[in-house]
């Protein structure tokens, strides 16, 4: 049975899961708002004001919070509320329980604050870095919609006149062309389903492996979402050593929050293995996606004693090696942007130039 108790199924319904999230009917709160209200809930509770009284100070300020407040003043807890409300990360709301489960909720609180502190800064670092390629863009995709749709249909009524077929990479584009403009009423509800279907296929079991397994063992994706699950995991742990809990107790809560599956059977397995006296670093170095620095800190907290202290450490390493990435992929979508969208304009133009040559060799 759960560490956690049984498992609330509220809301949890097709419509709710499904139909009301892709229309959003019921708003995440954002990265900013989340930053602002862990930062300010971390500082009244370590100032000792309770978690109720800290709550209706916020619940004008932070959308979805009275739902919240409600719950607790019925005896729910922080976690167990943040979950039903249904608009805050399921993140959030797994860590508080770590809070709960080790009595410190300030420090947590004040975790998820520099969490999403981060996420944010990402976020404004990508907004920044995409202007330029998106005002790029935006010149590019008008060029490539004036020539599809105005100048190559003039090309093939000057070449139907002349009695000379187009070339084919012209005619293959000004098929295309003429699909899109003829058949829109059909194709933007298949491209619309086309991008909800994985969101509806991620919601349900069977699916959602699918997608975990592919997160963490796909070329490049595995490599981003296995520094997001490193740092989790990281700091989950340091936050349960730290209040005294032990390593098998730790790494069991840890598994019961996490929200991969194949990542919460790796680590059941781990504790299942430490209750048998297996060594707790070198059951990590057989899971493929468990990052080095992180068993080598594991194997000299297990030989000195002071784990702890070594996931402290690790925890800072993990972050800032997150903070590196998040650099690294906004240096990256820059010209990857510019490049595909020059490649379009590229193949437009060359439909366009091909059939001039024709049309002057048709003219010699």
């Amino acid at each position: 049975m759960s560490i956690f108790g049984k498992k609330n199924n509220f809301d949890k319904s097709i419509w709710n899961r499904d139909v009301r999230d892709l229309l959003n009917l019921n708003r995440m709160v954002s990265a900013k708002e989340l930053a602002e209200l862990c930062r300010q809930t971390a500082f009244m509770l370590g100032a000792g004001v309770p978690l109720k009284g800290a709550l209706e100070v916020l619940v004008e300020r932070y959308s979805g919070l009275q739902l919240v407040l409600d719950m607790i003043m019925r005896g729910e807890s922080l976690s167990r509320a943040l979950e039903n409300a249904g608009n805050f990360p399921a993140f959030m709301s797994n860590m508080c329980r770590i809070g709960e489960l080790s009595d410190n909720l300030p420090q947590v609180m004040a975790h998820l604050a520099d969490y999403y502190e981060q996420i944010q800064r990402t976020k404004d670092e990508l907004g920044a870095t995409l202007m330029y390629p998106a005002i790029v863009a935006a010149a590019m995709l008008v060029t490539i919609v004036v020539a599809v749709t105005f100048v190559l249909p003039q090309y093939a009524m000057i070449f139907a006149a002349s009695g000379v077929a187009l070339p084919v990479f012209t005619q293959w584009l000004l098929d295309a062309s003429n699909a899109i403009t003829t058949g829109w009423y059909w194709i933007i509800p298949a491209f619309v389903l086309v991008l909800l279907m994985p969101v509806i296929i991620y919601r349900h079991t069977r699916g959602r492996r699918v997608f975990e397994y592919a997160f963490l063992y796909m070329p490049v994706v595995s490599g981003i979402y296995r520094q997001v699950v490193n740092l989790r995991i990281v700091q989950a742990m340091t936050l349960l050593l730290q209040s005294g809990m032990s390593l098998e107790a730790s790494v069991l809560a840890v598994a019961q929050i996490t929200d991969n599956s194949i990542v919460k059977q790796d680590l059941e397995n781990i504790v299942a293995g430490l209750s048998e006296g297996a060594i707790f670093w070198s059951q990590l170095a057989a899971t493929a996606y468990i990052d080095p620095l992180l068993i080598s800190m594991a194997r000299v907290g297990e030989e000195s004693g002071n784990m702890a202290q070594s996931f402290k450490y690790a925890h800072i390493y993990s972050t800032h090696q997150f903070e590196q990435m998040s650099r690294r992929l906004n240096k990256l979508v820059e010209p990857v942007i510019t490049l595909t969208l020059g490649l379009f304009l590229g193949i437009v133009m060359l439909s366009i130039i091909l059939p001039t040559f024709a049309l002057t060799d048709l003219a010699i």
